[in-house]
């Protein structure tokens, strides 16, 4: 994108909706996105961090006067500056508190639709933080009553906001102070959580408290930047867009580029359910649901939004693997092959790279119910392809079979096997035929069968030569019937050992698909596991030093608190150290192997339950 975009387009009648537009652009971003949005009062500048943070003078509109000038939810979305393979997606938010909108219901969607969108957001204030601009953060207290994490009432509710919500980045802009707390240097991190302790006394002590509360609940974590007066210049400071970074103050400068490198450095991906990666196509739908939300219910839950998502993921995620899978075995395979085998090795490599596709976009497929889709698609495709291959190898083998019987056929119908001893030039011939079909190559799978048919057809013709040859005895008559009866055993008996072989190699490859697709599965599982118990590490350390702080604060009761929830994490992550789970998961996919291979399906199970014993000592 070379300019920004609205993405969530604020009218004036308070009905938020979502730009098509903005939705296009995004639905072609395949990539992880690490999403950074900025909130805070108008007119604070806001945009021109956002700028920054795109390597852009201009972009998003500063503005330059009273009039604010964002209105909605703009987007950018630029190459990540120094992550490989990720969109960098920021968001500029209408500034809050517009005395144009008067209507503190709509600051508050702002707030939480950015929230809700970002891996990283940021407050924006000016001046200093005191009492008055923590009152202006009164939007996070407020979020409990428009976010919901589960459908269901939870007593936790507030408790595990920190694993779903963005990092928390608070820039002081044109701050005075000397970072000083008690004649004692510190850093802006140390403001900050000073800032935030709890206040013993005081007026409305209580109300004072919640937004610093909830603050330290529910982010995952905290950052504080401060920067000073970018020029004393009034006429550079209406014109930020158009000004060159030597007519600021350098320290300005510097604090800007620690902000922007401290953004590209620790922004992390936007995740769902603190596993899987959105995408640009994932994020258009996530604004789409969010601002659905907040027309029909206003209040967005993010179990019903996470499983929204999972249904429209996994729907394309069988369809683009089915696809992959098509695609790849027309790129790849020339019809026909020359046997079954290389035709099953051929599919497997397709298969596989299918299936990593499939796991890679499949999320919350908790029944395994899109997988049995996937793998029930890619078995019918395959049954297609192997048709089509046996079919090619015999229109090819016939045409041989046309091209090498011109002069049998015309010695045929001209009678020259109808003569005294005609029956051995006969033979001689069929021998002749043969040897030139075999010497054919690359007749594929059905060779064997249609040199068999053409023989087959072809016995009454060389009884009929045979009975009829008077050069020939009786006795002779009888043994070569009897050679010719033998003969057709042995046909039979080849053609059998074929089949036989065919259905064996057929079963192996579907006993291989089961193994692989479970195998893959289980290694996309045990990844999940272990970052969803990083993710518990993460936000049990988050806990406990927040217990740590109100405890030295002389505030008992939240220490309690956070002890509990501290306790209470590390028993969902204990429960996912046990490798009980893998055998439960062997457990679903055996009942859904009648749905994929009902002829494998007993040593199907038996080999499912053998990985998942195997994987789960």
């Amino acid at each position: 994108m070379e300019i920004p975009l609205c993405l969530i387009e604020n009218p004036e009648n308070g009905k938020f909706r979502v730009n098509p537009e903005a939705i296009d652009v995004l639905s072609q971003i395949s990539q992880p996105v690490v999403v950074v949005a900025i909130v805070g009062l108008y007119r604070t500048g806001k945009s021109y961090l956002m700028n920054k943070l795109a390597g852009a003078r201009r972009g998003f509109d500063l503005g330059s006067n009273v009039q604010a000038k964002t209105k909605g939810i703009w987007m950018w979305c630029l190459p990540h500056p120094t992550k490989d393979n990720h969109t960098l997606v920021l968001l500029d938010t209408e500034g809050l508190g517009d005395v144009e909108k008067g209507d503190t219901r709509n600051d508050t969607w702002i707030f939480c639709l950015a929230v809700l969108l970002s891996s990283t957001f940021v407050y924006n204030s000016r001046g200093v933080i005191d009492e008055d601009a923590i009152e202006k953060l009164r939007f996070v207290g407020e979020m409990s009553e428009f976010i919901k994490v589960k459908t269901k009432n939870n007593d936790d509710e507030e408790d595990e906001f920190s694993r779903h919500f963005p990092a928390f980045v608070w820039a002081v802009r044109d701050f005075t102070l000397r970072l000083e707390l008690d004649g004692e240097a510190i850093t802006a991190d140390d403001y900050l959580e000073n800032a935030l302790k709890l206040q013993k006394d005081g007026n409305n002590k209580k109300m004072r408290n919640t937004c610093r509360d909830c603050i330290r609940m529910y982010f995952k974590s905290r950052k504080c930047f401060v920067f000073g007066f970018p020029t004393g210049d009034k006429y550079l400071l209406q014109r930020m867009d158009e000004v060159s970074e030597t007519q600021l103050s350098p320290a300005f400068v510097a604090q800007t580029r620690e902000f922007c490198d401290h953004i590209y450095e620790t922004a992390g991906v936007k995740r769902l359910a603190e596993i899987h990666a959105v995408t640009g196509r994932v994020l258009g739908d996530l604004a789409n649901l969010y601002v659905e939300a907040i027309g029909s219910s206003n209040v967005a839950c993010l179990e019903n939004v996470a499983g929204n998502i999972s249904d429209s993921q996994n729907k394309a995620a069988v369809r683009d693997a089915t696809q992959y899978y098509e695609a790849t075995m027309k790129e790849r395979v020339v019809f026909p092959t020359e046997t079954l085998k290389q035709f099953m090795e051929l599919s497997k490599q397709c298969e596989n790279e299918a299936l990593q596709m499939f796991l890679k976009k499949a999320f919350k497929d908790k029944d395994l119910l899109y997988q049995t889709e996937f793998m029930k698609n890619i078995e019918m495709k395959k049954s297609e392809f192997s048709g089509m291959n046996d079919m090619r190898s015999r229109e090819y083998c016939q045409e041989l079979i046309r091209k090498h019987t011109g002069d049998f056929e015309k010695a045929v119908t001209d009678g020259l096997y109808s003569t005294s001893g005609g029956y051995q030039r006969f033979k001689e011939d069929m021998k002749l035929l043969e040897e030139k079909y075999n010497s054919e190559p690359h007749k594929g799978t059905q060779a064997e069968t249609i040199i068999q048919e053409f023989q087959k057809s072809k016995e009454s013709l060389g009884n009929t030569i045979m009975m009829n040859d008077n050069v020939l005895s009786e006795m002779e008559k009888k043994q070569e019937e009897e050679r010719m009866r033998k003969e057709k055993e042995e046909m039979k008996k080849k053609m059998d050992e074929i089949k036989s072989s065919e259905e064996k190699l057929k079963s192996e490859d579907q006993k291989r698909t089961l193994e692989e697709n479970f195998k893959q599965l289980l290694e996309k599982m045990r990844a999940e596991n272990r970052m969803l118990r990083d993710s518990l590490m993460s936000t049990m350390h988050q806990k406990s030093r927040e217990q740590q702080l109100y405890a030295a604060q002389g505030c008992e009761k939240h220490a309690r608190m956070y002890q509990e929830q501290v306790h209470d994490l590390q028993r969902k992550r204990d429960e996912l150290g046990d490798n009980g789970w893998v055998q439960r998961l062997g457990s679903v996919f055996q009942l859904v192997l009648p749905l994929v291979l009902p002829k494998v399906v007993t040593i199907g199970g038996a080999i499912i339950l053998g990985i998942a014993k195997y994987f789960s000592r």
